[in-house]
């Protein structure tokens, strides 16, 4: 009978510390992860300002012509609140302005601690898409209303304005927008002469879709435009005169490849290496070689024999060949 009882103590203590185990590794699954998520540690690579500019300069003088919004004050905003796009929600979010998932925003979301503990941000497609959201947002809430009385070339304005219409509770908010844009010389892109890094805009829009037709910088700039909401390359191919297949050619797109808004597509082949001021590129997380070649303007084809790649994949933090 002892050794009976001594057999269901044992049982019993075995299976209490079977139950500690499970609850601890639950807790361990379930709460780590959230904490981890909770203090949003940066996820990328710093980007220079040059480098931000270079991806971001185009897209944000895209914003201002179509709403007001002084370029140097959207990519001194992104800059600033997405720690040069290396902050969690910028990485994992492609949200480079702070704009948390509140006021009827139904799409995915990142969570992240700010003002309160594991707060939800918008999570976009694409960064270009979290630009637009970025530019409605404050066109279309009264809030901002006073701003848009302002110059675009008034950068002086807009930051103080941002600060007092309640986009930062920071008081220096102004001052270290102001800051950034002098430091770096966004000013410059406010300007229809600003030096976009990107490519330059005509006075007028091409076909009947409204194509607007960029041209790359650089001693042999190349002929681009970006995509509008549900474009596909047969409508730009009939815009422009070119077979569809070939722009799926120039630009290294597969046949059922769709199309999102704010991509960049040549009008003309690609080269075979960047710019002299662009000899590498620093991979960052969700980049293709796809991508990349449509940046610098090189065939995935170069960027694949050039960094002896056995195949068209890449990883967060190579470092790749472009000339």
């Amino acid at each position: 009978m002892a050794k009976h009882s001594n057999r269901q103590k044992f049982r019993r203590l075995f299976h209490d510390f079977t139950a500690l185990v499970v609850v601890f590794l639950l807790q361990l699954c379930i709460f780590g992860p959230l904490s981890a998520r909770g203090n949003c540690p940066d996820q990328g690579p710093r980007l220079s300002a040059q480098e931000y500019c270079r991806l971001y300069a185009a897209e944000a003088q895209r914003q201002m012509q179509r709403y007001g919004i002084p370029a140097s004050i959207t990519l001194a905003q992104g800059m600033f609140e997405s720690g040069y796009g290396s902050s969690y929600i910028a990485v994992k979010g492609n949200n480079h302005f702070g704009i948390k998932a509140y006021r009827g925003w139904s799409g995915p979301v990142v969570r992240c601690d700010d003002d309160k503990s594991n707060e939800p941000f918008c999570k976009f497609k694409t960064v270009l898409e979290g630009f637009e959201h970025h530019s409605k947002f404050l066109h279309d809430n009264s809030r901002y209303a006073p701003l848009f009385k302002l110059s675009p070339t008034d950068y002086v304005g807009w930051a103080k304005g941002l600060q007092k219409c309640g986009y930062a509770t920071n008081p220096k908010y102004p001052e270290l927008l102001c800051d950034i844009i002098k430091r770096y010389s966004l000013h410059q892109y406010d300007t229809k002469k600003g030096g976009s890094t990107v490519g330059k805009t005509p006075a007028t829009a091409l076909g009947n879709r409204g194509h607007k037709l960029y041209t790359t910088t650089g001693r042999r700039g190349l002929k681009f435009v970006r995509t509008l909401k549900n474009d596909d390359l047969a409508t730009i191919g009939r815009e422009f005169g070119i077979k569809e297949r070939q722009l799926r050619k120039w630009n290294d797109l597969p046949k059922k490849y769709r199309l999102r808004e704010g991509e960049i597509i040549y009008l003309q082949a690609k080269r075979s290496k960047a710019d002299k001021q662009y000899p590498t590129h620093l991979v960052k997380g969700g980049e293709s070689l796809q991508s990349i070649s449509q940046q610098y303007g090189v065939t995935v084809h170069s960027l694949i024999r050039r960094n002896k790649l056995t195949t068209a994949n890449v990883r967060p933090g190579q470092i790749l060949k472009l000339r």
